[in-house]
């Protein structure tokens, strides 16, 4: 039963490969076939109109148009594989660049969510426990003297008693 199951995907990748194949030639023919039906009538409409006659082969432009179009859808969904492989590998090294320069960031962001609560020192950023008063990594203190007020304030951007923004 297993064989036969694999008999039957290769089959079908046979036919995929074969239709894929069909897709990107028979693309590609309506493409050219309506570029150029395009071109003969938009050079028709061009000298017409410059001659000051009524264009005669305008229908090349009204046939060519939907052709290409249709071509080139055909041939967009016969070569989709490659189309794919190619913005992939273009895709990866750029996202992979964005993540190295933006790795700190978001390093410098989950330090910070683990250390919500703790008291951090406003001289060397490293967190303390939440009563001490000195920073055990570098001894500085770790309130600061508000400016306007004179009050110590432990922590945040703003002094708790008057409001005014504290510069660390």
């Amino acid at each position: 039963m297993d064989e036969q199951n694999q008999k039957q995907r290769a089959e079908l990748k046979k036919q995929h490969e074969r239709t894929k194949r069909t897709l990107k030639i028979v693309g590609v023919l309506i493409a050219v076939a309506g570029l150029g039906l395009a071109v003969i009538g938009l050079v028709d409409m061009v000298s017409s109109a410059s001659a000051g006659e009524m264009p005669s082969l305008f229908w090349g432009l009204i046939a060519g148009i939907p052709m290409l179009g249709v071509g080139g859808m055909l041939c967009l969904t016969g070569f989709r594989k490659e189309i794919s492989r190619y913005l992939k590998n273009e895709s990866v090294p750029v996202i992979n660049e964005t993540g190295r320069e933006i790795a700190p960031a978001i390093g410098a962001m989950a330090t910070a969510a683990k250390n919500a609560g703790e008291n951090i020192c406003p001289h060397c950023g490293k967190p303390n426990d939440e009563e001490a008063k000195f920073c055990r990594h570098c001894g500085g203190e770790l309130s600061v003297i508000c400016p306007n007020c004179g009050e110590k304030v432990k922590d945040g951007e703003f002094c708790d008693k008057c409001g005014t923004p504290l510069h660390r």
